[in-house]
Protein backbone atom coordinates (compact mmCIF):
# COMPACT_ATOMS: atom_id res chain seq x y z
CA UNK A 1 0.00 0.00 0.00
CA UNK A 2 2.84 2.42 0.90
CA UNK A 3 4.44 1.88 -2.45
CA UNK A 4 1.15 2.59 -4.26
CA UNK A 5 0.71 5.93 -2.38
CA UNK A 6 4.19 7.01 -3.37
CA UNK A 7 3.39 6.33 -6.99
CA UNK A 8 0.10 8.37 -6.73
CA UNK A 9 1.91 11.43 -5.23
CA UNK A 10 4.59 11.28 -7.86
CA UNK A 11 1.94 11.20 -10.56
CA UNK A 12 0.18 14.34 -9.12
CA UNK A 13 3.42 16.28 -9.04
CA UNK A 14 4.14 15.42 -12.64
CA UNK A 15 0.62 16.49 -13.67
CA UNK A 16 1.04 19.79 -11.90
CA UNK A 17 4.35 20.49 -13.60
CA UNK A 18 2.85 19.77 -17.00
CA UNK A 19 -0.08 22.12 -16.38
CA UNK A 20 2.26 24.83 -15.25
CA UNK A 21 4.46 24.56 -18.30
CA UNK A 22 1.65 24.13 -20.84
CA UNK A 23 -0.65 27.02 -19.64
CA UNK A 24 1.78 30.04 -19.99
CA UNK A 25 1.92 30.75 -16.26
CA UNK A 26 5.10 32.03 -14.71
CA UNK A 27 6.71 30.27 -11.84
CA UNK A 28 9.14 31.69 -9.49
CA UNK A 29 12.56 30.13 -9.54
CA UNK A 30 13.08 27.52 -6.93
CA UNK A 31 16.00 25.54 -5.75
CA UNK A 32 16.57 22.23 -7.24
CA UNK A 33 15.97 20.69 -3.91
CA UNK A 34 12.71 21.50 -2.26
CA UNK A 35 12.52 21.88 1.49
CA UNK A 36 10.40 19.10 2.82
CA UNK A 37 8.14 21.56 4.65
CA UNK A 38 7.47 23.92 1.73
CA UNK A 39 3.99 23.93 0.25
CA UNK A 40 3.75 24.72 -3.43
CA UNK A 41 0.65 26.46 -4.69
CA UNK A 42 0.02 26.34 -8.35
CA UNK A 43 -2.02 29.18 -9.79
CA UNK A 44 -2.89 28.83 -13.40
CA UNK A 45 -3.95 31.65 -15.70
CA UNK A 46 -7.46 32.55 -14.70
CA UNK A 47 -8.15 34.06 -18.05
CA UNK A 48 -8.31 30.59 -19.55
CA UNK A 49 -11.67 29.18 -18.64
CA UNK A 50 -10.66 25.64 -19.60
CA UNK A 51 -8.07 25.40 -16.91
CA UNK A 52 -9.34 24.36 -13.54
CA UNK A 53 -7.71 25.70 -10.43
CA UNK A 54 -6.53 22.96 -8.20
CA UNK A 55 -6.29 24.13 -4.66
CA UNK A 56 -4.75 21.75 -2.26
CA UNK A 57 -6.71 20.90 0.83
CA UNK A 58 -5.36 22.96 3.67
CA UNK A 59 -4.90 19.97 5.84
CA UNK A 60 -3.10 18.12 3.12
CA UNK A 61 0.61 18.28 3.10
CA UNK A 62 2.84 16.89 0.47
CA UNK A 63 5.01 14.14 1.83
CA UNK A 64 8.39 14.04 0.21
CA UNK A 65 8.91 10.84 -1.73
CA UNK A 66 11.64 8.81 -0.33
CA UNK A 67 13.28 6.73 -2.95
CA UNK A 68 13.18 3.29 -1.54
CA UNK A 69 16.32 1.35 -1.49
CA UNK A 70 16.29 -1.24 -4.11
CA UNK A 71 15.00 -4.44 -2.75
CA UNK A 72 17.45 -7.14 -3.21
CA UNK A 73 15.64 -10.29 -3.99
CA UNK A 74 17.48 -12.88 -2.11
CA UNK A 75 18.82 -15.40 -4.42
CA UNK A 76 17.86 -18.80 -3.23
CA UNK A 77 20.61 -21.19 -3.10
CA UNK A 78 20.37 -23.24 -6.15
CA UNK A 79 18.50 -26.31 -5.41
CA UNK A 80 20.45 -29.29 -6.40
CA UNK A 81 18.41 -31.23 -8.87
CA UNK A 82 18.51 -34.70 -7.56
CA UNK A 83 20.21 -36.97 -9.94
CA UNK A 84 18.05 -39.93 -10.50
CA UNK A 85 20.36 -42.78 -10.47
CA UNK A 86 18.87 -45.70 -12.33
CA UNK A 87 19.72 -48.81 -10.56
CA UNK A 88 21.50 -51.10 -12.90
CA UNK A 89 19.05 -53.56 -14.36
CA UNK A 90 19.95 -57.00 -13.31
CA UNK A 91 19.85 -59.34 -16.21
CA UNK A 92 16.91 -61.65 -15.64
CA UNK A 93 17.87 -65.00 -14.43
CA UNK A 94 16.77 -67.38 -17.14
CA UNK A 95 13.74 -69.33 -15.99
CA UNK A 96 14.37 -72.98 -16.08
CA UNK A 97 11.69 -74.63 -18.10
CA UNK A 98 9.60 -76.78 -15.83
CA UNK A 99 10.54 -80.36 -16.00
CA UNK A 100 7.63 -82.16 -17.62
CA UNK A 101 5.92 -84.62 -15.42
CA UNK A 102 7.04 -88.03 -16.48
CA UNK A 103 4.38 -89.93 -18.33
CA UNK A 104 4.18 -93.61 -18.76
CA UNK A 105 6.14 -94.48 -21.84
CA UNK A 106 4.34 -96.66 -24.30
CA UNK A 107 4.87 -100.26 -23.57
CA UNK A 108 7.95 -101.31 -25.52
CA UNK A 109 7.64 -104.05 -28.01
CA UNK A 110 8.35 -107.36 -26.33
CA UNK A 111 12.01 -108.22 -26.46
CA UNK A 112 13.17 -111.30 -28.21
CA UNK A 113 13.05 -113.25 -24.97
CA UNK A 114 9.38 -112.31 -24.44
CA UNK A 115 8.06 -113.93 -27.59
CA UNK A 116 4.74 -115.76 -27.26
CA UNK A 117 4.72 -119.04 -25.40
CA UNK A 118 2.36 -121.92 -26.02
CA UNK A 119 0.86 -123.34 -22.84
CA UNK A 120 -1.53 -125.80 -24.49
CA UNK A 121 -1.61 -127.39 -27.93
CA UNK A 122 -4.79 -128.64 -29.60
CA UNK A 123 -5.63 -132.33 -29.47
CA UNK A 124 -6.61 -134.75 -32.23
CA UNK A 125 -10.30 -135.01 -33.12
CA UNK A 126 -12.38 -137.71 -34.75
CA UNK A 127 -15.59 -136.49 -36.36
CA UNK A 128 -18.25 -137.80 -38.72
CA UNK A 129 -18.99 -136.33 -42.12
CA UNK A 130 -20.99 -133.15 -41.61
CA UNK A 131 -20.14 -133.11 -37.93
CA UNK A 132 -18.51 -130.44 -35.77
CA UNK A 133 -15.57 -130.19 -33.41
CA UNK A 134 -13.46 -127.72 -31.43
CA UNK A 135 -9.73 -127.12 -31.30
CA UNK A 136 -8.38 -125.34 -28.24
CA UNK A 137 -4.95 -123.78 -27.73
CA UNK A 138 -3.61 -121.59 -24.94
CA UNK A 139 -0.74 -119.12 -24.84
CA UNK A 140 1.08 -116.37 -22.99
CA UNK A 141 2.29 -112.97 -24.25
CA UNK A 142 0.67 -113.04 -27.69
CA UNK A 143 -1.19 -110.38 -29.66
CA UNK A 144 -2.48 -112.30 -32.66
CA UNK A 145 -3.76 -115.84 -33.16
CA UNK A 146 -4.28 -117.57 -36.49
CA UNK A 147 -5.20 -121.16 -37.22
CA UNK A 148 -3.56 -123.06 -40.07
CA UNK A 149 -4.49 -126.23 -41.93
CA UNK A 150 -1.78 -128.62 -43.16
CA UNK A 151 -2.47 -131.18 -45.89
CA UNK A 152 -1.94 -134.90 -45.11
CA UNK A 153 1.35 -134.97 -47.03
CA UNK A 154 2.55 -131.74 -45.42
CA UNK A 155 2.96 -130.04 -48.77
CA UNK A 156 0.32 -127.32 -48.21
CA UNK A 157 -0.09 -124.94 -45.30
CA UNK A 158 -3.27 -122.82 -45.49
CA UNK A 159 -4.39 -120.12 -43.09
CA UNK A 160 -8.05 -120.22 -42.02
CA UNK A 161 -9.15 -117.86 -44.83
CA UNK A 162 -7.47 -120.02 -47.45
CA UNK A 163 -8.94 -123.15 -45.86
CA UNK A 164 -12.42 -121.63 -46.14
CA UNK A 165 -11.88 -121.38 -49.90
CA UNK A 166 -10.44 -124.89 -50.07
CA UNK A 167 -13.43 -126.39 -48.22
CA UNK A 168 -16.35 -124.06 -49.10
CA UNK A 169 -19.01 -126.23 -47.43
CA UNK A 170 -17.18 -126.17 -44.10
CA UNK A 171 -17.80 -123.33 -41.63
CA UNK A 172 -14.78 -122.08 -39.69
CA UNK A 173 -15.78 -120.22 -36.53
CA UNK A 174 -13.19 -117.91 -34.95
CA UNK A 175 -10.18 -118.95 -36.94
CA UNK A 176 -8.49 -115.88 -35.39
CA UNK A 177 -8.99 -116.85 -31.71
CA UNK A 178 -7.41 -119.39 -29.39
CA UNK A 179 -10.49 -121.64 -29.70
CA UNK A 180 -11.68 -122.56 -33.20
CA UNK A 181 -14.81 -124.50 -34.14
CA UNK A 182 -15.36 -126.38 -37.39
CA UNK A 183 -18.88 -127.10 -38.60
CA UNK A 184 -20.22 -129.27 -41.42
CA UNK A 185 -16.86 -130.95 -41.80
CA UNK A 186 -16.44 -132.59 -45.24
CA UNK A 187 -14.98 -136.02 -45.85
CA UNK A 188 -12.14 -134.39 -47.83
CA UNK A 189 -10.73 -132.96 -44.59
CA UNK A 190 -9.72 -136.45 -43.43
CA UNK A 191 -6.03 -136.59 -42.58
CA UNK A 192 -5.51 -132.82 -42.46
CA UNK A 193 -3.93 -131.31 -39.37
CA UNK A 194 -4.47 -127.96 -37.69
CA UNK A 195 -2.25 -125.79 -35.52
CA UNK A 196 -2.43 -122.26 -34.12
CA UNK A 197 0.21 -119.60 -34.71
CA UNK A 198 0.55 -117.06 -31.88
CA UNK A 199 2.54 -113.89 -32.52
CA UNK A 200 3.45 -110.46 -31.18
CA UNK A 201 5.78 -107.69 -32.30
CA UNK A 202 8.82 -109.77 -31.35
CA UNK A 203 8.06 -112.99 -33.11
CA UNK A 204 5.77 -115.97 -33.46
CA UNK A 205 5.41 -119.47 -32.12
CA UNK A 206 3.23 -122.37 -33.26
CA UNK A 207 1.39 -125.04 -31.33
CA UNK A 208 1.71 -128.73 -31.97
CA UNK A 209 -0.42 -130.11 -34.82
CA UNK A 210 -3.74 -131.82 -34.18
CA UNK A 211 -5.04 -134.40 -36.67
CA UNK A 212 -8.58 -134.55 -38.04
CA UNK A 213 -9.96 -138.01 -38.66
CA UNK A 214 -13.25 -138.50 -40.47
CA UNK A 215 -15.12 -141.36 -38.81
CA UNK A 216 -16.78 -144.04 -40.92
CA UNK A 217 -18.08 -145.97 -37.94
CA UNK A 218 -21.60 -147.37 -37.78
CA UNK A 219 -24.55 -145.19 -36.98
CA UNK A 220 -24.65 -146.67 -33.48
CA UNK A 221 -21.98 -144.19 -32.38
CA UNK A 222 -23.98 -141.22 -33.57
CA UNK A 223 -26.70 -139.42 -31.58
CA UNK A 224 -30.01 -141.27 -31.25
CA UNK A 225 -33.36 -139.51 -31.53
CA UNK A 226 -35.84 -140.70 -28.87
CA UNK A 227 -38.66 -138.23 -29.63
CA UNK A 228 -39.57 -136.39 -32.83
CA UNK A 229 -41.31 -133.01 -32.93
CA UNK A 230 -44.96 -132.86 -33.99
CA UNK A 231 -46.70 -130.49 -36.37
CA UNK A 232 -48.40 -127.36 -35.07
CA UNK A 233 -51.33 -125.23 -36.26
CA UNK A 234 -51.35 -121.63 -35.08
CA UNK A 235 -52.93 -118.25 -35.74
CA UNK A 236 -50.86 -115.60 -37.52
CA UNK A 237 -48.93 -113.77 -34.82
CA UNK A 238 -49.33 -116.70 -32.44
CA UNK A 239 -46.83 -118.98 -30.69
CA UNK A 240 -45.99 -122.68 -30.51
CA UNK A 241 -43.24 -125.02 -29.31
CA UNK A 242 -41.41 -127.97 -30.86
CA UNK A 243 -39.90 -130.65 -28.64
CA UNK A 244 -37.35 -133.32 -29.52
CA UNK A 245 -35.39 -135.76 -27.34
CA UNK A 246 -32.10 -137.54 -27.92
CA UNK A 247 -29.29 -139.69 -26.59
CA UNK A 248 -25.52 -139.38 -27.02
CA UNK A 249 -25.57 -135.87 -28.52
CA UNK A 250 -23.46 -132.79 -27.81
CA UNK A 251 -25.05 -130.16 -30.05
CA UNK A 252 -28.59 -129.43 -31.19
CA UNK A 253 -29.55 -127.12 -34.06
CA UNK A 254 -33.07 -126.54 -35.37
CA UNK A 255 -33.62 -126.21 -39.11
CA UNK A 256 -36.45 -124.77 -41.21
CA UNK A 257 -37.34 -126.35 -44.57
CA UNK A 258 -39.35 -124.53 -47.26
CA UNK A 259 -42.65 -126.05 -48.48
CA UNK A 260 -41.06 -127.33 -51.69
CA UNK A 261 -38.00 -128.66 -49.84
CA UNK A 262 -35.56 -126.57 -51.88
CA UNK A 263 -34.35 -124.47 -48.95
CA UNK A 264 -32.94 -125.66 -45.62
CA UNK A 265 -32.17 -122.85 -43.16
CA UNK A 266 -30.73 -123.19 -39.68
CA UNK A 267 -32.47 -121.18 -36.98
CA UNK A 268 -30.15 -118.18 -37.41
CA UNK A 269 -30.81 -117.92 -41.16
CA UNK A 270 -34.53 -118.46 -40.55
CA UNK A 271 -34.53 -115.52 -38.15
CA UNK A 272 -33.22 -113.35 -40.98
CA UNK A 273 -35.67 -114.81 -43.50
CA UNK A 274 -38.69 -114.07 -41.29
CA UNK A 275 -37.84 -110.75 -39.69
CA UNK A 276 -40.88 -110.62 -37.38
CA UNK A 277 -40.44 -114.22 -36.18
CA UNK A 278 -38.91 -114.68 -32.72
CA UNK A 279 -37.00 -117.95 -32.25
CA UNK A 280 -36.19 -118.99 -28.69
CA UNK A 281 -33.65 -121.75 -27.94
CA UNK A 282 -32.96 -122.66 -31.54
CA UNK A 283 -29.88 -124.49 -30.22
CA UNK A 284 -31.68 -126.67 -27.62
CA UNK A 285 -33.92 -129.73 -27.76
CA UNK A 286 -37.02 -127.57 -27.16
CA UNK A 287 -37.57 -124.59 -29.46
CA UNK A 288 -40.34 -121.97 -29.11
CA UNK A 289 -41.60 -119.72 -31.91
CA UNK A 290 -43.37 -116.40 -31.20
CA UNK A 291 -45.11 -113.88 -33.44
CA UNK A 292 -45.36 -116.44 -36.24
CA UNK A 293 -45.94 -114.74 -39.64
CA UNK A 294 -48.36 -115.98 -42.27
CA UNK A 295 -45.41 -116.47 -44.63
CA UNK A 296 -44.22 -119.38 -42.45
CA UNK A 297 -47.27 -121.41 -43.51
CA UNK A 298 -46.26 -124.75 -44.99
CA UNK A 299 -42.70 -124.68 -43.71
CA UNK A 300 -41.38 -127.57 -41.64
CA UNK A 301 -38.88 -127.79 -38.80
CA UNK A 302 -36.53 -130.53 -37.58
CA UNK A 303 -33.70 -130.78 -35.08
CA UNK A 304 -30.21 -132.02 -35.89
CA UNK A 305 -28.38 -133.67 -33.00
CA UNK A 306 -24.63 -134.21 -33.39
CA UNK A 307 -21.48 -135.30 -31.62
CA UNK A 308 -17.88 -135.81 -32.64
CA UNK A 309 -18.83 -138.93 -34.58
CA UNK A 310 -21.72 -137.65 -36.60
CA UNK A 311 -25.22 -136.18 -36.70
CA UNK A 312 -28.78 -137.47 -36.66
CA UNK A 313 -31.86 -135.52 -37.75
CA UNK A 314 -35.36 -135.79 -36.30
CA UNK A 315 -38.41 -136.12 -38.48
CA UNK A 316 -39.88 -132.93 -39.89
CA UNK A 317 -42.81 -131.20 -38.22
CA UNK A 318 -45.07 -129.01 -40.36
CA UNK A 319 -46.23 -125.51 -39.44
CA UNK A 320 -49.74 -124.50 -40.51
CA UNK A 321 -50.78 -120.87 -40.13
CA UNK A 322 -54.58 -120.45 -40.07
CA UNK A 323 -56.02 -118.24 -42.78
CA UNK A 324 -52.69 -117.94 -44.60
CA UNK A 325 -52.70 -118.52 -48.38
CA UNK A 326 -51.39 -121.83 -49.58
CA UNK A 327 -47.65 -121.66 -50.15
CA UNK A 328 -46.45 -121.50 -53.71
CA UNK A 329 -43.31 -123.07 -54.99
CA UNK A 330 -40.50 -120.62 -55.38
CA UNK A 331 -39.33 -120.11 -58.98
CA UNK A 332 -36.10 -121.69 -59.96
CA UNK A 333 -33.28 -119.15 -59.80
CA UNK A 334 -32.18 -118.01 -63.22
CA UNK A 335 -29.19 -116.05 -64.32
CA UNK A 336 -30.00 -112.42 -64.99
CA UNK A 337 -27.96 -109.64 -66.51
CA UNK A 338 -27.39 -108.38 -62.98
CA UNK A 339 -25.81 -111.67 -62.00
CA UNK A 340 -23.67 -111.62 -65.10
CA UNK A 341 -22.43 -108.15 -64.22
CA UNK A 342 -21.58 -109.31 -60.73
CA UNK A 343 -19.53 -112.19 -62.07
CA UNK A 344 -17.41 -109.78 -64.10
CA UNK A 345 -15.74 -108.69 -60.86
CA UNK A 346 -13.75 -110.80 -58.44
CA UNK A 347 -14.91 -109.49 -55.09
CA UNK A 348 -12.93 -112.05 -53.14
CA UNK A 349 -9.48 -111.46 -51.74
CA UNK A 350 -7.69 -109.56 -48.99
CA UNK A 351 -7.90 -105.81 -48.48
CA UNK A 352 -6.05 -103.29 -46.30
CA UNK A 353 -7.50 -100.14 -44.71
CA UNK A 354 -5.58 -97.20 -46.21
CA UNK A 355 -5.97 -94.33 -43.70
CA UNK A 356 -4.52 -95.86 -40.54
CA UNK A 357 -3.43 -99.23 -41.90
CA UNK A 358 -4.63 -100.91 -38.73
CA UNK A 359 -7.29 -103.09 -40.31
CA UNK A 360 -7.59 -105.87 -42.85
CA UNK A 361 -10.58 -107.35 -44.63
CA UNK A 362 -11.00 -110.79 -46.14
CA UNK A 363 -13.85 -111.58 -48.57
CA UNK A 364 -14.53 -115.19 -49.49
CA UNK A 365 -17.39 -117.07 -51.13
CA UNK A 366 -19.18 -116.62 -54.45
CA UNK A 367 -22.03 -114.70 -56.05
CA UNK A 368 -24.69 -116.54 -54.03
CA UNK A 369 -23.16 -115.51 -50.71
CA UNK A 370 -19.95 -113.74 -49.68
CA UNK A 371 -18.39 -114.07 -46.24
CA UNK A 372 -16.59 -110.98 -44.91
CA UNK A 373 -14.17 -110.77 -41.98
CA UNK A 374 -12.73 -107.46 -40.78
CA UNK A 375 -9.97 -107.32 -38.19
CA UNK A 376 -9.13 -103.93 -36.66
CA UNK A 377 -6.20 -103.49 -34.25
CA UNK A 378 -7.10 -101.09 -31.43
CA UNK A 379 -3.97 -101.43 -29.27
CA UNK A 380 -1.27 -103.89 -28.43
CA UNK A 381 -3.72 -105.63 -26.14
CA UNK A 382 -6.97 -105.39 -28.06
CA UNK A 383 -8.41 -105.94 -31.51
CA UNK A 384 -11.93 -106.15 -32.93
CA UNK A 385 -13.36 -108.70 -35.34
CA UNK A 386 -16.47 -108.18 -37.48
CA UNK A 387 -17.99 -111.06 -39.46
CA UNK A 388 -20.96 -110.70 -41.81
CA UNK A 389 -22.27 -111.98 -45.14
CA UNK A 390 -24.37 -111.01 -48.13
CA UNK A 391 -24.52 -110.62 -51.90
CA UNK A 392 -23.19 -107.84 -54.10
CA UNK A 393 -25.84 -106.12 -56.20
CA UNK A 394 -25.44 -105.24 -59.85
CA UNK A 395 -24.04 -101.88 -58.73
CA UNK A 396 -21.43 -103.50 -56.49
CA UNK A 397 -23.20 -102.92 -53.15
CA UNK A 398 -23.32 -105.56 -50.42
CA UNK A 399 -25.78 -104.72 -47.64
CA UNK A 400 -25.74 -106.86 -44.50
CA UNK A 401 -27.76 -107.22 -41.31
CA UNK A 402 -25.96 -110.09 -39.57
CA UNK A 403 -22.66 -108.57 -38.44
CA UNK A 404 -21.15 -110.02 -35.28
CA UNK A 405 -18.74 -107.67 -33.49
CA UNK A 406 -16.25 -109.32 -31.13
CA UNK A 407 -13.67 -107.52 -28.99
CA UNK A 408 -10.63 -109.67 -28.22
CA UNK A 409 -8.02 -109.11 -25.52
CA UNK A 410 -4.90 -110.52 -27.09
CA UNK A 411 -3.09 -110.80 -23.76
CA UNK A 412 -5.72 -112.79 -21.91
CA UNK A 413 -7.43 -114.38 -24.87
CA UNK A 414 -10.80 -113.23 -23.54
CA UNK A 415 -13.31 -112.26 -26.22
CA UNK A 416 -16.57 -110.36 -25.77
CA UNK A 417 -19.38 -110.22 -28.31
CA UNK A 418 -20.78 -106.69 -28.39
CA UNK A 419 -23.60 -107.33 -30.86
CA UNK A 420 -24.81 -110.00 -33.27
CA UNK A 421 -27.11 -108.16 -35.69
CA UNK A 422 -25.04 -105.23 -36.88
CA UNK A 423 -25.90 -103.54 -40.16
CA UNK A 424 -23.91 -101.75 -42.85
CA UNK A 425 -22.71 -102.10 -46.41
CA UNK A 426 -19.72 -102.55 -48.70
CA UNK A 427 -19.35 -100.57 -51.92
CA UNK A 428 -16.95 -102.11 -54.43
CA UNK A 429 -15.01 -99.75 -56.73
CA UNK A 430 -12.81 -100.54 -59.69
CA UNK A 431 -11.72 -97.17 -61.08
CA UNK A 432 -7.97 -96.68 -60.92
CA UNK A 433 -7.76 -98.11 -57.39
CA UNK A 434 -9.59 -101.35 -56.68
CA UNK A 435 -11.14 -101.66 -53.26
CA UNK A 436 -14.22 -101.38 -51.10
CA UNK A 437 -15.76 -98.65 -48.99
CA UNK A 438 -17.05 -100.09 -45.74
CA UNK A 439 -19.77 -98.24 -43.80
CA UNK A 440 -20.62 -99.56 -40.35
CA UNK A 441 -24.01 -98.24 -39.26
CA UNK A 442 -23.41 -98.46 -35.51
CA UNK A 443 -20.54 -95.95 -35.68
CA UNK A 444 -21.51 -94.14 -38.88
CA UNK A 445 -17.89 -94.42 -40.01
CA UNK A 446 -16.82 -95.14 -43.58
CA UNK A 447 -13.37 -96.59 -44.29
CA UNK A 448 -11.67 -97.48 -47.56
CA UNK A 449 -9.88 -100.79 -48.01
CA UNK A 450 -7.63 -101.24 -51.04
CA UNK A 451 -7.29 -104.65 -52.59
CA UNK A 452 -3.93 -106.32 -52.01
Amino acid sequence: MKRHNQIRITGILLLAALLLCGCGGKAEGVDNVLPTSQVIEIRPDTSDPTVQVITPTPAQSLIPVTTPAPTTVPTAAPTSIPVVTTAPTTAPVPTTAPTPRPTSAPAPAPAANTAPRVTKSPTDETVAIGGSCYFVAKYENAIWAEWHFVSPDGGRDLDYDEAAKEFPSMEIVKGYASTMQLKNIPESLDGWRVYCRFSNNSGAVTTGKASITISRDTAGDRPKVTKNPTGETVEAGGSCSFVAKYENAIWAVWHFVSPDGSRDLDYEDAGKEFGSLEILNGYASTMKLKNIPASLNGWSVYCRFSNNVGATDTEKAKITVKGAPAPTAEPEPTDTPAIIIIEEFDYTGSFTETAEQKATMMITGNSSKYQVTVRWTVSEEEYIIWTFSGRFSETGILSYTDAVKTVVNSQTGVSEIQYTAGTGKLAYVDSGVVGVYWTEDSSGKTSFFSKN
